[in-house]
């Protein structure tokens, strides 16, 4: 009874072992198989790192690259805008420094007219300059139809500028006093000399004046004032014409002449007023039945200002 007994329990046992036991041998197998597979992988794993790297990287740059070009695109779009918002804003200050200095014209031209109440004006703009052979003519925006005539004399806030020469329905030319061929009757304001003279422009780009026919003893001093007199009627009394900056002997020591820089910039009219309601000699003329607009007989002096465009030019004392 024993021995069954054992044989039973050995069958048993060869039983398990067939079925599923851990055999030395089989354990061992399976742990080389697992060991040179990890083995493998890790190799695999260092071979493929270069290749991962080298592709992140193309990947990475590619994505840099993309990113640069759609920063760049906003950078330049930025810039654009600020440009045409520095432009505009360049612009709007122009506009407004340009507001500001005709504000600033406009006042003085309003205080001119406040400071001779007895002076009806019409403000006009210069819209030319340098006209004619002489380059001594502008042409202003109003004429005959805002109620402009031949001769009326023409100013702004810092003197005399020169007379009406030409009347269109919408425009005018002005003749400059510092064209050679005008004439003014001139006046040293200092109260102890009073010394007249006739004023007239000088050929050359400074658009200077001269003052003549002083006589010897005149008493004229650099840095006097000289206004218009008013004796020739064609220009009111006390109108600002420059101011003395040197005087001289005439040859044969009869008369002196002074040179005059004129009160006005002439290079840099924009506005202007003409007198209007002055009545001077020029109506006198008028009320004699003579054209004051046209020279006198032959053998006579023209007591206005040439026209432009004729050839020949007569003297004038306005």
């Amino acid at each position: 009874m024993r021995k069954a007994t054992s044989g039973n329990e050995e069958g048993e046992k060869n039983t398990a072992g067939s079925g599923g036991c851990h055999c030395p041998g089989t354990g061992r197998r399976s742990w080389d198989l697992l060991h040179h597979f990890a083995a493998g992988n890790t190799v695999l794993s260092t071979l493929s790192r270069p290749v991962n790297f080298i592709v992140g990287g193309l990947g990475k740059g590619v994505q840099g690259a993309s990113d640069f070009l759609t920063n760049r695109n906003g950078v330049a779009k930025e810039n654009k805008d600020l440009k045409r918002e520095n432009e505009e804003l360049r612009q709007s200050n122009a506009e407004l420094l340009a507001m500001k200095a005709e504000n600033v014209r406009l006042a003085k031209l309003l205080k001119f007219t406040e400071l001779h109440p007895a002076w009806q004006t019409t403000p006009a703009k210069v819209i030319s300059r340098d006209l004619g052979d002489f380059k001594d003519v502008i042409l202003i925006d109003k004429g005959s139809d805002d109620g402009l005539q031949m001769n009326m004399p023409v100013v702004n806030s810092s003197g005399l500028i020169g007379i009406i020469d030409g009347v269109y329905p919408h425009m005018a030319k002005v003749l400059l006093i510092s064209s050679p061929r005008s004439r003014i009757g001139g006046l040293n304001l200092r109260g102890d000399s009073r010394a007249a003279g006739i004023v007239n422009g000088v050929a050359g780009p400074d658009q200077q004046l001269e003052m003549r026919n002083l006589t010897r003893n005149a008493d004229v001093l650099p840095g006097d004032t000289i206004v218009t007199s008013g004796y020739s009627g064609y220009n009111p009394g006390g109108i600002i014409i420059g101011t003395i900056e040197e005087v001289r002997m005439d040859p044969g020591g009869l008369t002196k002449s002074a040179s005059i820089a004129p009160a006005v910039d002439y290079a840099h009219l924009e506005e202007a007023l003409v007198i209007t309601n002055f009545h001077g000699f020029a109506d006198f003329l008028r009320e004699e039945g003579k054209d004051p607009d046209v020279p006198a007989s032959k053998g006579g002096r023209s007591l206005i200002p040439a026209r432009l465009g004729l050839a020949v030019f007569y003297p004038v004392f306005v």
